[in-house]
């Protein structure tokens, strides 16, 4: 059982990591937008019922065993720092600046 869970969770883990690095990877064409204060509000809204979501996704780990609470509290650590620095973002999305090698 432990180990269906640990498989599950691990599934997780690599399917939501694809979606995003497939997002990050793709050439960006994202301009510098200022949104509007229900824009914001609205991304807020959504930005917390996912932060939400995964504290329960979490603590589901913890209650079945396949993780400990001590890992369950920094990852849950580490979603609120990163929702954090989204709000101080004000709710724009992040540019990553991708060095590519070139070859000659």
């Amino acid at each position: 059982m432990k180990k269906q869970l640990l498989y599950i969770f691990a599934a997780f883990a690599l399917v939501f990591g694809a979606s995003v690095s497939a997002a990050i990877a793709a050439p960006s064409q994202q301009k510098n937008t200022q949104l509007t204060e229900k824009q914001k509000t609205e991304l807020k809204v959504l930005h917390k019922d996912i932060l939400e979501k995964k504290r329960e996704l979490i603590q589901k780990y913890v209650d079945f065993g396949v993780i400990s609470k001590e890992m369950g509290d920094r990852m849950i650590q580490r979603y609120e720092d990163h929702y954090k620095m989204i709000e101080q973002n004000e709710f724009r999305m992040h540019q990553h600046h991708h060095h590519h090698k070139h070859s000659h």
